[in-house]
């Protein structure tokens, strides 16, 4: 009996002896990362990256067990990195990844490894892209880096592909958001096809909520910068139609701020392509108010922006719309007044202070000046405005156009040669900075012909 207690405890030993040592760390990685997923405290991550680590340095090339050391351990020190991502860091985590495609079967992988790994070497390149649009001296070769995300996120794809496949979805949306940055038209095409499908296969399930949200918001701007290529209505249309749906998914509360706001700029964009769409801007006005009414002021940038739009929307219905009601254009002046920072960093806001005094211009045109909106008023906002826009911004012949006309008006009613000169000279620059080809070039000559002559005759 001795003998044979003896065997099995020699046995036992022998198996000890031979137990892989990195599976314990792995394992211990595993369960560090799991705690810092669920708490998301540094220290969990530390010691998820030091297990793994630990665990394949010990399993060497030929280790059975190696890519899931390479997976796990890219994941753990791309987290780690976040917020100080480095070429070096970036490029160990890479190495790691692309190592692990090298060793992981192509057919047999039923854990979808390969596809985890082609999503997160896409999103790996995806940030790298991102930094160097900030940074192009750190992280340069932003080209390749976007091209190098579209390929894995697309390999992923293809490697997902039946429809009730879970992680389909959100494959869709990587591959999408890449595109929609590289920014062609045969890209924005196919984001939108792929954007489409994502928000066809999430909307049965409410558990995909979130990313179906994700998917409109995305399709969104897809639209919108497919109109930059397109021209075509139609896509401005599918914006909005789309954003109105996201509006519809939302909860109420304060999270449905920014889609009212993005809503109502949308609208607002409709209605300047094509005008006497009444319906849209009285819909863009209660979006716009029903946003300003959220907006409690916490986050000043989202307010300013709840603030313009509504602006954007009162002024245009009253341009575009009869009969007309001055109580939107004051409003709007108003709106337009409390946006402005009374001390921006970078200067004064060039399209908010021509908006601003585009309305007060159109006021007075119309009816007696009131305090805060004179003539004077708009002058000034326009020579704001003009301090801090490029000369090569179509911008700026709007807003010289803008001056020039309101020093005409002025001298209408003065009779007063100095702004019938500042006039003058106001459209002499815009003609310096216009290039022939534009559509606006023989109007701007023949006005300042007029204010020539009229300067003639007053000094005769």
């Amino acid at each position: 009996m001795s003998s044979i207690l003896k065997f099995f405890r020699d046995l036992c030993c022998c198996c000890c002896c031979t137990e892989d040592p990195s599976d314990a760390l792995f394992a211990a990685g595993v369960e560090a990362w799991k705690k810092y997923e669920e708490k998301r405290e540094s220290q969990y991550l530390a010691e998820a990256v030091r297990n793994h680590q630990a665990a394949l340095d010990i399993r060497v090339p030929d280790h059975p067990r190696r890519p899931d050391s390479l997976l796990h351990t890219a994941m753990a020190l791309w987290a780690q990195c976040q917020g100080a991502v480095t070429k070096e860091s970036s490029s160990t985590v890479i190495a790691y990844y692309n190592e692990a495609l090298r060793l992981l079967p192509d057919k047999s992988d039923k854990h979808g490894r390969r596809a985890t790994v082609y999503t997160n070497l896409g999103m790996v390149y995806f940030t790298l892209f991102r930094l160097g649009k900030e940074d192009p001296e750190a992280f340069p070769a932003t080209g390749s880096n976007i091209g190098k995300a579209i390929e894995n996120y697309r390999s992923a794809l293809q490697l997902r592909p039946a429809k009730n496949d879970p992680d389909r979805p959100i494959s869709l949306i990587n591959l999408s958001i890449a595109l929609v940055q590289k920014d062609s038209k045969g890209d924005l095409m196919n984001a939108m096809v792929n954007l489409r499908e994502a928000v066809e296969l999430c909307t049965p399930k409410p558990a995909n909520r979130p990313l179906l949200l994700l998917s409109l918001n995305n399709l969104a701007q897809a639209y919108d910068s497919h109109y930059n290529y397109s021209e075509d209505i139609n896509d401005v249309v599918g914006k909005v139609d789309v954003l109105r749906r996201v509006l519809d998914l939302t909860d109420e509360g304060k999270g449905r701020l920014v889609p009212l706001v993005n809503l109502t700029n949308a609208l607002w964009r409709l209605c300047e392509i094509e005008h006497n769409r009444s319906n849209d801007l009285d819909e863009a006005v209660l979006c716009g108010r029903e946003a300003l009414k959220l907006s409690d002021g916490s986050d000043n940038i989202i307010h300013a922006k709840a603030l313009i739009t509504l602006a954007n929307v009162l002024s245009a219905r009253y341009v575009q719309i009869s009969p007309k009601n001055v109580t939107d254009l004051d409003q709007a002046i108003q709106y337009y007044s409390e946006a402005i920072d009374p001390d921006p960093e970078d200067g004064p806001d060039p399209i908010l202070c021509s908006s601003l005094a585009s309305a007060i211009y159109i006021r007075c045109q119309g009816f007696e000046e009131v305090e805060g909106a004179t003539l004077e008023d708009a002058i000034s906002y326009n020579q704001e405005a003009l301090h801090t826009c490029p000369k090569d911004d179509p911008l700026y012949l709007r807003i010289q156009n803008n001056l020039g006309s309101i020093y005409l008006t002025q001298f209408n009613k003065s009779g007063a040669e100095g702004d019938l000169v500042k006039g003058i000279q106001a459209y002499e620059d815009v003609i310096s900075h216009c290039p022939d080809d534009n559509d606006d070039f023989t109007c701007y000559q023949e006005t300042l012909k007029d204010a020539k002559r009229a300067l003639q005759d007053k000094r005769e």
